[in-house]
């Protein structure tokens, strides 16, 4: 447990982290881009501060984890101080790197509740709910933050009360709350944002790959992947790598067996929406993807791997044409994502 983790790790190169997703950077995702690229970061889906503290059953399902995951880092989310305070406990209590504040989610449901994005605008409770918990664990405390409401206007001062209160570390999407995930994330505020604080900063949005991130890296201390890394662990690796198709099978067959070994037949029928994710650009992919999203079981998920590779063994060794192609998100609010 060390207060200092950003800093050190900052010290030794741009850090390179998976933004935390809801619905999707569980175990068994956060173990996929580990095993696939082991010096990322990893961050978790959010969860609600007051859950975790009031429901022994959410706890002892989301917080224990593999040990290859760490560095882990889990996120929260809420409005009471105190409720940050004692959940902070329980993360670090569960051998997790550190613990993350949600200040940027803008789905309507969670800015009205009083949580995410609203945190920016309620300033004297986002520096209290950093203070009680700086105070109460040895783990750092991060923050996730936006550009701003409307724009970036407060976003050196409102940073600044942050890492007055203790944050270790602020990462900033480059939207504002109003903007949502529409338009194009901009980190000129960023860069200006870094020159005023003293621990480390990263930038988020829109970020397609680690080359992409690097050359987009200017002042700052790293970056993070959401959505360019839905089937595609290997984003985090530099060199703009591309895997083989027999590597995509491979990495889609352990994903799978992850999320039925961890979840049954719960994670069988999640594989769905993470698996049709990996196959794109060969020929008869459509029919693929058609049946994975029908998937009951692991012997589905493998019935369709050993299919393609009985279909097409020509292609195992070599990349499929579109399994770099970006794709566009614009306007998800799938929150917190990317």
């Amino acid at each position: 447990m060390n207060k200092n983790f950003w800093k050190d790790l900052a010290a030794k190169g741009p850090i390179v982290a998976l933004a935390p997703m809801d619905g999707y950077t569980d175990g068994p995702y956060r173990l996929t881009v580990r095993k696939t690229a082991p010096s990322t970061v990893v961050f978790s889906e959010f969860y609600s501060a007051d859950g975790l503290v009031r429901s022994k059953h959410l706890a002892k399902e989301v917080l224990p984890h593999d040990g290859i995951e760490r560095p882990l880092v889990f996120q929260i989310f809420g409005k009471d101080p105190e409720m940050f305070r004692e959940a902070a406990k329980l993360i670090e209590a569960s051998g997790a790197t550190g613990v993350d504040i949600n200040m940027g989610c803008p789905a309507k449901k969670v800015v009205k509740s009083g949580h995410g994005s609203s945190l920016m605008i309620n300033r004297d409770t986002a520096f209290r709910i950093v203070e009680e918990m700086a105070k109460a664990v040895k783990i750092p405390v991060s923050v996730k933050t936006r550009l701003g409401w409307a724009d970036d206007s407060l976003l050196v001062e409102f940073c600044q009360g942050l890492q007055n209160a203790g944050a270790d570390l602020i990462t900033v999407h480059g939207r504002t709350y109003q903007q949502a995930f529409w338009g194009k994330a901009d980190f000129t505020g960023i860069y200006e944002l870094k020159r005023h604080l003293s621990i480390p900063v990263l930038c988020n949005g829109d970020i397609t790959d680690y080359d992409d991130g690097i050359s987009k890296l200017g002042n700052l201390d790293g970056f993070m992947i959401g959505r360019a890394s839905f089937g595609n662990p290997w984003c985090f690796l530099p060199g703009k790598y591309r895997p083989t198709l027999g590597e995509i099978l491979e990495t889609m067959d352990s994903h799978g067996a992850l999320l039925v070994e961890k979840k049954g037949r719960k994670g069988a029928l999640e594989a769905r929406k993470h698996l049709v994710e990996y196959l794109h650009g060969f020929p008869g992919v459509k029919n693929y993807r058609t049946r994975l999203v029908s998937v009951e079981n692991i012997e589905d998920i493998r019935t369709i791997l050993d299919d393609i590779r009985k279909d097409w063994p020509e292609l195992l060794d070599k990349v499929p044409d579109g399994s770099a192609i970006p794709r566009k998100f614009e306007g998800i609010e799938n929150c917190p994502t990317d």
